[in-house]
């Protein structure tokens, strides 16, 4: 059954500017060059490439990874204010795929991870227009272009890392999307378990099928398990590598302090600081607003369903509710809830105000937050952490709101039905 909403008078795209678009696109396709300029690109691209040679050369990337971050922290202080070095931090199933990219040219393996790079961000800007409304679309095609400096509706250079972040997820977005149209989730499954080899937290994205279409509670669970079980006999397949790939992404904790920016990052992060042991007590705070979390997204999903509201105004808050179900939120992982975040605040504002006072309360309410935020880098992440809650309580609101709404007006028609 498809879930989009279907084309009528009332659907059709806003009138814009075509010729101010196109100026917004140069501005930004120009930019770039500039920025890196000023700012190191592809330091994550770069980690992949030295695992690359790391393989090539018969060792193992991640204890070779694991030995220059130590020798790094010995002597620390020779490296005040230097940023530490980092591990390859995705499972050993991943390294037969890099060990086939390290046996081609550099400079052919760097160029298609370019255009696929490229292809993700383009992809990502694409599919957050696709749940903007006819109404507003007549703005959003405008902000669209110079989002992509302020994932997570926060200014940020993490486009320029070269994470494959930026290719996992709009892979898997526009694979839901073809699924939300044709009724059809066996390739976002798929998609999604090849993602877990790299991210085995994005395994929380098949919350997705189950909160957005009919009948999709027992694929996306056997899946989950399936991706599990995958990841767990790594153990047993590659035993040393498993170990040491466990380690180095302890150290992402112990040596770099990055927890991430979902409550629980947060958290961890405090108790980190203050000297005390981050575990166990981040997995009882998980638990303690996780499972209201998944109780609201399944209280949403059944309003959505039984169509008190529409797919585009359902989206964005169910996305960033799934985004939230990541106890390990990294600023990649913000950047496809930029458009579904600026959608939030903007339908909230809506909601209570006319749309040029929407418009302007929007516009302080992002000057607000990045001025916050780039304040340091603590800040960003507190900023981004509180955002992502708050912007996911105020949609969740807005929705309530309909299905209320929706609800009143058809026990109201049922009423006049049953005087006549």
């Amino acid at each position: 059954m498809e879930q989009t909403p279907q084309s009528s008078n009332h659907n059709a795209p806003a009138p814009f500017n075509r010729t101010i678009v196109s100026l917004l696109w140069v501005f930004t396709c120009v930019f770039f060059p500039v920025w890196m300029h000023f700012d190191i690109p592809a330091w994550d691209a770069n980690v992949y490439r030295a695992a690359m040679i790391s393989l090539n050369a018969g060792h193992d990337p991640y204890a070779d990874a694991i030995a220059a971050q130590q020798l790094f922290h010995s002597q620390m202080a020779l490296h005040r204010g230097v940023q530490g070095p980092f591990s390859y931090v995705y499972s050993p199933i991943t390294l037969p795929m890099l060990r086939v990219a390290g046996s081609l040219p550099l400079w052919l393996s760097s160029c298609v991870y370019i255009l696929f790079y490229v292809a993700g961000v383009l992809a990502l800007i694409w599919f957050g227009l696709r749940i903007v409304e006819a109404g507003e679309r007549r703005y959003f095609i405008y902000i669209a272009p110079v989002l992509v400096f302020f994932p997570g509706f926060l200014a940020i250079d993490n486009v320029l890392s070269g994470n494959i972040a930026y290719i996992l997820y709009p892979l898997i977005l526009l694979i839901a999307f073809a699924g939300w149209r044709s009724g059809k989730w066996l390739c976002f499954y798929l998609a999604v378990i090849c993602a877990s080899c790299f991210k085995a937290p994005l395994l929380t994205l098949l919350a997705i099928p189950i909160l957005s279409a009919p009948e999709q509670c027992v694929p996306s669970i056997t899946t989950a398990s399936a991706g599990l079980v995958m990841f767990f006999m790594q153990r047993f397949l590659w035993p040393s590598l498993f170990h040491n790939f466990l380690q180095a992404v302890e150290l992402q904790f112990s040596y770099n302090r990055d927890f991430g920016v979902s409550p629980v990052g947060l958290f961890s992060g405090v108790l980190f600081d203050l000297g005390l042991p981050y575990s166990p007590a981040s997995y009882l705070f998980f638990l303690c607003y996780v499972l209201p979390l998944m109780a609201l997204l399944f209280y949403l999903s059944r309003c959505f369903l039984r169509r008190d509201f529409d797919f585009r105004q359902w989206m964005p808050v169910m996305l960033v509710g799934v985004v939230l179900l990541n106890p390990r939120i990294m600023e990649y992982d913000v950047a496809p809830l930029t458009i579904p975040l600026a959608l939030i605040c903007w339908r909230f504002y809506k909601a209570l105000v006319s749309t040029s006072q929407a418009l302007v309360y929007s516009a302080l309410t992002f000057l607000t937050l990045n001025l916050i935020a780039t304040q340091s880098w603590k800040c960003w992440k507190l900023t981004e952490g509180l955002t992502l809650v708050i912007f996911f309580l105020a949609g969740s609101w807005n929705l309530i709101r309909k299905s209320r709404v929706s609800c009143d007006a058809s026990g109201a028609n049922r009423a006049s039905l049953g005087k006549l």
